[in-house]
C-alpha cells in the first residue's frame, strides 16, 4: 500500500456551539472531541498527521502537544482553503492524503481502512464517503446520475428545492492522492452562497478533466455524524456513556440506574461492584471488588480497594483502601489515603491526610496535612489548624489516641502514642504518650444570674 499521510481540519470556532470555545474541545464524555478522532487517528500507519487549526489555536496545541505536525488557516475561508494550508508541508510527500474533521467521534478505524483499501485497489484520484440519513438537514448532498455514478456533492445552502429531499449525505471524509488534491484545490473558486472556498468542490472538478472518483457509503450513519451544537454533544455524550455502562454491566457490574449514572471511558470497576443512581466516576479511576458506590456521588481520578462503601461523598485524587467506610457527606480532597478498615463519617473533610487503619473521623471534623495512625477516634468538631497564614504545616496523630469533641489542633504539633484530649481543647503543644491533654479556660458559674438578667431588663425599659 502507498504511504499515507492524514489531515484533520479543526481550524473552526464552530459557532453553533454558542462558545468562546473552539468546537474540538468541547469535552464529550470525559475528553474533548478532537482526542476521539486523534485516538482513532494514532491506530492508522499514517506516515504523517497534521492538524489544521485556527480559532484560539493555542488552546489546541496546548492540550495535544508535539506529537502531530500542525499548520494555521488564519483566515476562515472555507474547507479547501483549510486544506490548502498543507502543501507546503506535503510538498515532499509522494503518497494518498486521508482528510476527516475533528468533530466526528465515532469515526472508526474500520471505515477508515476501508476507504484506504477501496481508494488504493481502484487507484482512484479521490474517494469519498458518504452514508444515508432520514434527517439529511444541514449536511451536503451526493449527486448522482441515473446510472448511479456520484456527479459531485452540493452543500446543503446551495441545494435547489428538489435535491433537498436526497438523504444520501456527504461525511467530509475524503482520500486523495497528492499531486491530484493539490492541483485540484488551486483551482476552486468561492462561487457560492457563502463565498466560500468548497473542499467538495473538488470532486466536480476532477469528474470534468475526467480522472475517476470513488465514493464508499458507511452502513452506520452515526460514525460520520458531526458535533454542531449542545444538543449533538449532550446526545452523542450518552451514546459514550450508555455503551461504558454496559461494557461494565457485562463484566459483572451492578449499575441500578443507567439513565443516572456517568462513568468515563477506561474506569475499571471490580466484579460484583454496585453503581446506586447519581454517581459520577471519572479521569482514571479504579474501583475494586465487592464495593457499593452511591447513591449521589463523585469520584475524580481515585483509586478504591475491595469491599470499600462510598455514600454520598465527593473523592478527589486519593486512595481508599479495602473495607473503609466513607460518608455520607465526606470530601476527600487530594492527596488523602484513607487505610484499611477506617471510617470517614458524615461531613469530614480530609485534605493531604493519612488515615490510619481502623481509625475513624465519624462526623463533623476536617483534618488538613494530617498523618493519622491506627485505632485513633476523632472526635466531632475536631479541625486541625494547619495554616499559619503563610505555611502549611504537620499534625501527627500516633495509634491510639483519643481526641474529645470539639477540639483544635493547632500544627505542628504531634499526640503521642494512646494519648487522650479532654473535649473542648485547644492543643498547642505536644502530648506525651500515654498522657491526658486538656486546654481550655476554667469554668465559672455565676450565682443567681437568671434574676440579675431580669432586672437589667426591666431598668432598660
Amino acid at each position: 500500500m502507498r504511504d499515507t499521510a492524514v489531515i484533520i481540519m479543526a481550524a473552526g470556532r464552530g459557532k453553533r456551539m454558542k462558545s468562546s470555545l473552539p468546537k474540538v474541545l468541547h469535552n464529550l464524555a470525559g475528553k474533548p472531541i478532537i482526542n476521539y478522532v486523534l485516538d482513532t487517528v494514532d491506530q492508522l500507519d499514517a506516515k504523517r498527521k497534521i492538524l489544521i487549526v485556527g480559532y484560539k489555536s493555542d488552546k489546541i496545541r496546548e492540550l495535544i502537544g508535539d506529537k502531530i505536525e500542525y499548520v494555521e488557516q488564519k483566515e476562515q475561508l472555507g474547507t479547501a482553503h483549510a486544506v490548502l494550508q498543507t502543501e507546503i508541508l506535503l510538498s515532499d510527500f509522494k503518497g494518498d492524503v486521508l482528510i476527516i474533521s475533528g468533530d466526528v467521534p465515532f469515526l472508526t478505524l474500520k471505515t477508515l481502512r476501508n476507504l484506504l483499501k477501496y481508494h488504493q485497489t481502484n487507484n482512484f484520484s479521490c474517494t469519498s464517503v458518504s452514508t444515508i440519513s432520514k434527517n439529511p438537514k444541514g449536511y451536503g448532498r451526493i449527486i448522482r446520475d441515473k446510472k448511479g455514478e456520484i456527479r459531485g456533492i452540493i452543500e446543503e445552502v446551495d441545494l435547489s428545492t428538489d435535491k433537498k429531499k436526497i438523504t444520501e449525505i456527504n461525511s467530509g471524509i475524503y482520500c486523495f492522492k497528492k499531486d491530484k488534491l493539490f492541483q485540484t484545490l488551486n483551482k476552486v473558486t468561492p462561487d457560492n452562497k457563502q463565498g466560500e472556498y468548497y473542499l467538495t468542490d473538488t470532486i466536480k472538478i476532477l469528474l470534468k478533466e475526467g480522472l475517476t472518483v470513488g465514493n464508499i457509503i458507511a452502513q452506520d450513519y452515526s460514525e460520520i455524524l458531526g458535533i454542531n451544537n449542545r444538543l449533538d454533544l449532550t446526545d452523542a455524550s450518552q451514546k459514550v456513556y450508555q455503551k461504558t455502562l454496559q461494557g461494565l454491566m457485562l463484566q459483572g457490574v451492578t449499575i441500578i440506574d443507567l439513565s443516572s449514572t456517568f462513568i468515563e471511558q477506561g474506569i475499571k470497576i471490580g466484579q460484583d461492584s454496585i453503581i446506586y443512581p447519581f454517581t459520577i466516576i471519572e479521569k482514571d479511576s479504579k474501583i475494586g471488588e465487592n464495593c457499593v458506590i452511591g447513591p449521589n456521588s463523585h469520584l475524580i481520578n481515585s483509586r478504591i480497594g475491595k469491599g470499600v462503601k462510598v455514600w454520598a461523598s465527593i473523592i478527589e485524587s486519593s486512595t481508599v483502601k479495602e473495607g473503609a467506610n466513607i460518608g455520607p457527606y465526606a470530601h476527600l480532597r487530594p492527596g488523602t489515603i484513607v487505610k484499611k478498615g477506617a471510617k470517614i463519617g458524615n461531613f469530614v473533610e480530609l485534605k493531604k491526610t493519612v488515615m490510619g487503619e481502623d481509625s475513624k473521623a465519624s462526623h463533623l471534623t476536617y483534618l488538613g496535612d494530617a498523618t493519622v495512625g491506627k485505632r485513633v477516634n476523632i472526635g466531632a468538631g475536631t479541625i486541625t489548624c494547619n495554616y499559619d497564614g503563610e505555611k502549611k504545616h504537620k499534625t501527627i496523630i500516633e495509634d491510639g489516641v483519643f481526641i474529645g469533641s470539639n477540639n483544635s489542633l493547632v500544627a505542628p504539633v504531634k499526640l503521642g502514642k494512646d494519648s487522650y484530649t479532654g473535649a473542648g481543647s485547644t492543643i498547642t503543644e505536644d502530648i506525651p504518650a500515654g498522657n491526658l491533654a486538656i486546654a481550655r479556660s476554667r469554668q465559672t458559674n455565676i450565682s443567681g444570674w437568671r434574676k440579675k438578667k431580669k432586672k437589667i431588663k426591666i431598668k432598660i425599659l
